[in-house]
């Protein structure tokens, strides 16, 4: 066998004792994985008795949850003032004189006359818009009020004043009724005061 021929087995005979050690590596790597990747057998818990600590709560009875405090929190409010839809009918309200100034107008012609009595004639009632259809009656006014539309709602008359009351302890007496006796007579003099002093008479 020449030189070449020995280089040739001498190098296929290494290369596979070089393959059959990395097997042998890779195999014994994989063995002791195989049982560590096993999870142990854990033998269950025992039952704690009921209302020992731990226990499950009987049947129908309240008990308190956890609560989860890893759940992030609602989302903040958007910023700035709620969108407004538009209205369906923008000529909606302006009054008797649209435009932009309508509005302006219709307010100072019923600041001028709130109640329409410049166009109504003598000794009449202004004219009034009649109430909605489906309308109820209009409410009850309290006493002493008259309506000016609907006189079905006035409110009953104030009552008068009422006269007399519970009487009055003794020595007291009314402001509206006679003096008590000896009101007008003249008090006697005070003998406990002193006498009035003469003046002396002018010197000469």
């Amino acid at each position: 066998m020449t030189e070449r021929g020995r280089l040739c087995a001498t190098s296929s005979a290494t290369a596979a004792k070089i393959a059959l050690a990395g097997v042998a590596v890779g195999l014994g790597a994989l063995v002791p994985a195989g049982p560590a990747s096993a999870e142990p057998e854990v033998p269950p818990l025992p039952t704690p008795a009921p209302g020992a600590p731990g226990a499950p709560p009987p049947p129908g009875q309240p008990f308190a949850v956890a609560v989860d405090d890893s759940a992030p929190p609602p989302p903040p409010p958007p910023v700035g003032e709620p969108p407004v839809p538009e209205i369906q009918n923008p000529g909606y309200g302006q009054g008797s004189r649209p435009g932009a100034l309508g509005f302006l107008r219709d307010v100072w012609h019923q600041a001028q006359d709130p109640y329409g009595f410049i166009a109504t004639p003598p000794d009449q009632m202004p004219a009034v818009t009649p109430p909605p259809p489906g309308a109820g009656p209009a409410p009850q006014l309290p006493p002493g009020y008259t309506s000016l539309t609907a006189p079905e709602s006035n409110g009953p008359p104030l009552a008068p004043p009422t006269e007399g009351g519970p009487p009055l302890p003794p020595g007291y007496y009314p402001l509206t009724g006679p003096p008590p006796p000896g009101y007008t007579d003249t008090p006697p003099p005070d003998p406990a005061a002193a006498p009035p002093a003469v003046p002396a008479p002018p010197t000469p």
